[in-house]
């Protein structure tokens, strides 16, 4: 008997042994648990960083760099929403085949834009020229927006914080330089030296055609309530008109925008042409009751034409420049 208790002890574990093993297999379970937490959280974070860059690659655009009046700027590689600023850009921008979601009225705001002008439904009015909306502008979420240093140098820093913002330096006798950039930053480079390379076309035909012709000069003048405005050379329509080779009497041959005469000073508005443009309903009628205006011989001749400020003065862009030259080849180059 005592033998076969002896076996049987050696068959049973212990008080302490259970007591052992119990607290063994509470450790293990405690690390296995910590092992799979560890592997849960790992993968949560995985997940989290993959859906974050999930996201990123999603919202990523493509962009270039390009040069504008304050230096290199990021712009979207192919830009969807446009805001410009000025009807130069909103001239070029339509031609090129890009319609901006927002443009500014020339004058006041919700005033129509240019008649010249086509395709112009649809786009959102932000202001004027000079008072653009900043609160419209960044309502309509644009991807770009193009301006001129000149006119919203003020605002280019709040500008900035709404979307990347291209600036060309000034307006009008830089208008060849701005239909580039104008392209350049809605990647339409091709489109838009196709259409200069075709003003350079009309320009020079319109100037064989002169050629073949008694010179006749031309004046270019705008009537005002206080004053008359001759404008030179350095304006939109004085290089057009110089590259189309125009010849302007000899007080209108300076170098600069325009310069002011008085009633008195009329003969300097003299020419065998007289086109003038303005705002101002009243002011050409009063020009005309001058008794020193019937000496002119452009009145003479009844060679004085009316031109649309709206493309001659504001226009700006490659659609006016068409409009200009077609004005030039009917009052000049094929008078009836």
């Amino acid at each position: 008997m005592a033998m076969q208790v002896k076996r049987q002890n050696k068959g049973k574990l212990s008080w302490g042994q259970w007591a052992l093993l119990a607290i063994l297999m509470l450790v293990l379970a405690g690390c296995g648990n910590a092992g799979s937490g560890a592997a849960t959280n790992s993968a949560v974070e995985t997940g989290t960083t993959d859906t974050k860059q999930e996201e990123q690659a999603a919202n990523a655009v493509d962009t270039r760099t390009i040069t504008d009046a304050y230096g290199e700027v990021d712009v979207p590689a192919d830009a969807s929403r446009v805001v410009v600023l000025d009807i130069g850009a909103l001239d070029n921008l339509l031609q090129l085949g890009v319609k901006p979601v927002g443009a500014p009225s020339i004058l006041a705001p919700g005033e129509p834009y240019p008649a010249y002008l086509q395709g112009t439904d649809g786009i959102e009015n932000i202001g004027s020229v000079n008072e653009p909306n900043l609160e419209a502008i960044d309502a309509l979420k644009p991807d770009l927006i193009i301006g001129n240093k000149d006119t919203h140098d003020a605002i280019h820093d709040q500008l900035k914080q709404i979307a990347p913002t291209v600036f060309v330096e000034t307006l009008g006798v830089t208008w060849k330089e701005n239909l580039k950039l104008h392209a350049e930053a809605v990647n339409k480079q091709e489109e838009g030296q196709k259409l200069l390379e075709g003003y350079e076309q009309r320009a020079a035909e319109l100037k064989a055609a002169l050629a073949g012709q008694d010179a006749k000069e031309v004046s270019l003048i705008r009537p005002r309530e206080d004053k008359i405005q001759i404008y030179l050379k350095e304006t939109f329509a004085g290089t057009i008109m110089e590259d189309a080779g125009i010849v302007r009497p000899a007080a209108q041959q300076e170098a600069g925008f325009s310069k002011d005469v008085t009633e008195e000073q009329i003969a300097d508005l003299d020419g065998d042409i007289i086109l003038w443009f303005n705002r101002e309903q009243d002011a050409f009628a009063k020009l005309e009751k001058s008794p020193l205006w019937a000496t002119l011989k452009g009145v003479q001749s009844k060679a004085v034409h009316p031109v649309d400020w709206e493309y001659w003065l504001s226009g700006l862009g490659i659609q006016a420049v068409n409009q200009v030259l077609d004005d030039l080849n009917q009052y000049v180059a094929n008078p009836s």
